[in-house]
């Protein structure tokens, strides 16, 4: 006679019934492993999205940047003996000053590309970019200062949201 002192067993039971998992043990631990693995994913997408916007974002300072270093580097300007920069990006009003073609002037915003896709040179985002140059009318005793306020604009859109980066600076004469 054998006796088991884990429990007693029917006659119809074999002495493995109590090794295995039941069915609703493997659905729980499958749906728990779908759950991690989904949030896992969801995860690594919204890393992958923030990574994209930061990226534009940063290439869209860039170009505002490079305009803002174009109106504060670009000489003479010296209104007093009327020497102004060729062209003139400090002139009021507002235009876009390509690199590119550095004695350009465009008296618009213009189109320029965001993101370009390195293997096949295709432009993926594309924004505007916009220089507004306006005389604040500083004075000290009467005297104009003849400063310059530059705000440089650029907007871009990506996956249906847009995006401004506005940067501003101010320009005095070299003289």
């Amino acid at each position: 006679m054998r006796l088991h002192c884990l429990g007693r067993r029917s006659a119809t039971s074999s002495p493995y019934a109590q090794l295995g998992f039941t069915v609703v043990e493997v659905m729980a631990g499958a749906s728990i492993i779908a759950l991690v693995a989904g949030s896992v994913i969801f995860g690594l997408s919204q890393l992958n999205y923030y990574a994209s916007v930061n990226r534009l974002y940063t290439i869209a300072q860039t170009l505002a940047q490079n305009q803002i270093d174009l109106i504060l580097t670009k000489g003479p300007y010296s209104p007093i003996t009327n020497d102004y920069p060729t062209p003139n990006v400090l002139q009021t009003g507002g235009y876009y000053s390509d690199p590119s073609t550095p004695n350009s002037i465009y008296n618009s915003s213009r189109t320029v590309p965001i993101y370009t896709d390195p293997s096949n040179n295709n432009q993926i985002v594309v924004g505007t970019i916009k220089t507004d140059v306006v005389d604040p009318g500083v004075s000290i005793s009467g005297t104009n200062l003849n400063l310059r306020q530059a705000t440089v604009t650029v907007s871009y859109t990506f996956r249906n949201k847009t995006f401004t980066v506005k940067m501003n600076t101010v320009r005095a004469p070299d003289v």
